[in-house]
C-alpha cells in the first residue's frame, strides 16, 4: 500500500508551479496506526467487560490474601504470614496451579487474537490499510496495542489486588509481607503479559482463524506441551529439553519459589532460572509474531 501523501500546493495552481507532495514522516504514520488500532479496541464492548471483570478479581484476590498466611516462627512471633512464595502465587492468579495466569485467560484472547482476525471477518481489513497506509504498519500496531494494553491492564490489576491485600491483612491483624521481595517476580510477570498478545497475534495471523488460535492457547499450555516436550526427549535421549519451552519457560520466569520442592518444579515444567526463562519465552513470542507476519503480508482482503 502506498503511504497517505499530503498534497502541498493550492487547487487550481498549474501542473509546473505545484510542490513536491509531501511524505508523512515514519513517526507520525506510525502514531496514526497505534491511534487507530486504540480507538478500534476501545470501541470493543468485549475489551470493557473483560477490564470490569479483571478489576472485580483483582479486587477479590485482594481481599482474600489473609487466607494465603500460613504459621510462622521467624519475624512474626508464630503469627500467620504470608510469605513471598504464596503472596507472588496469588498476586499473579495462580500461574503454576492454573499453568497460565487467570489474568492472562481473559485479556490475551481479546487484546491478542482478536484485532488480527476480526477485520477480515468483518470485511474491513482494505479500510483499515487504506487508514494506516499501510499493511506492515496495521500488523505492527496490532501488536503494539495488545502489548500495552496488556501490560497497562495487568500492571493496575497488580495494584489493586495489593492495595486490597494490603488493607485486609491489617484489617486482620496479620503482619504485611514483604511487598518488596515479590518485585522482581512481578516485574517479570508484567514482561511475560506484555508478550502473550504479541505470541497470540502472531498465532492467530498463522492459523488465519481466531477459534483455532483460542483453541490451541488454551491446550497447549495445559497439556500439549508437556506431551510434546516428553516425546522429544524420548526422540532425542536428553532430560531437559522441556526447559525450553514456553509457557514452561514462562512459569519459571514468574516464580517467586527460591528452591521449590519436586511437585511444584513438575508444575512448573522448566528449571531454568528465571531471566533465562523470560529471555526464552520473549524470544519464542517474538518468533511467532515474525512467522505471522510472513502470513498476515500474503492475506487476501474481502
Amino acid at each position: 500500500m502506498n503511504p497517505v501523501v499530503e498534497e502541498t500546493s493550492q487547487p487550481g495552481t498549474p501542473p509546473h508551479e505545484r510542490a513536491v507532495p509531501a511524505l508523512p514522516l515514519a513517526g507520525t504514520v506510525l502514531k496514526r496506526a497505534l491511534y487507530f488500532e486504540f480507538m478500534r479496541l476501545k470501541g470493543l464492548r468485549s475489551t470493557w467487560v473483560v477490564l470490569a471483570a479483571l478489576a472485580v478479581l483483582s479486587l477479590l484476590n485482594g481481599a482474600l490474601l489473609p487466607m494465603e498466611a500460613t504459621e510462622s516462627e521467624s519475624d512474626t512471633g508464630g503469627q500467620p504470614s504470608v510469605h513471598v512464595a504464596q503472596l507472588v502465587d496469588s498476586l499473579q492468579f495462580n500461574p503454576i496451579g492454573m499453568q497460565l495466569p487467570l489474568s492472562a485467560w481473559l485479556l490475551v484472547f481479546v487484546l491478542g487474537t482478536g484485532p488480527h482476525t476480526s477485520e477480515f471477518s468483518h470485511g474491513t481489513a482494505r479500510t483499515a490499510w487504506l487508514t494506516v497506509g499501510s499493511r506492515k504498519l496495521s500488523y505492527a500496531a496490532k501488536l503494539m496495542t495488545g502489548a500495552a494494553s496488556a501490560l497497562a491492564a495487568s500492571a493496575i490489576s497488580l495494584a489493586l489486588s495489593a492495595a486490597a491485600g494490603s488493607t485486609s491483612l491489617a484489617v486482620a491483624g496479620q503482619p504485611q509481607p514483604d511487598w518488596w521481595a515479590a518485585g522482581g517476580p512481578l516485574l517479570r510477570y508484567l514482561i511475560v503479559m506484555a508478550c502473550l498478545p504479541v505470541l497470540a497475534g502472531g498465532l492467530a495471523a498463522c492459523v488465519r482463524g481466531r477459534v483455532l488460535a483460542v483453541v490451541a492457547l488454551t491446550l497447549w499450555p495445559l497439556l500439549v506441551e508437556r506431551i510434546f516436550g516428553l516425546i522429544v526427549e524420548r526422540i532425542l535421549g536428553t532430560d531437559n529439553f522441556s526447559d525450553w519451552l514456553p509457557f514452561a519457560a514462562a512459569r519459571a520466569a514468574m516464580s517467586g519459589t527460591q528452591n521449590p520442592d519436586g511437585f511444584t518444579e513438575v508444575l512448573i515444567g522448566s528449571s531454568l532460572a528465571p531471566p533465562t526463562a523470560l529471555a526464552v519465552f520473549c524470544g519464542v513470542a517474538v518468533l511467532v509474531a515474525c512467522c505471522g507476519w510472513q502470513v498476515y503480508r500474503r492475506w487476501e482482503a474481502p
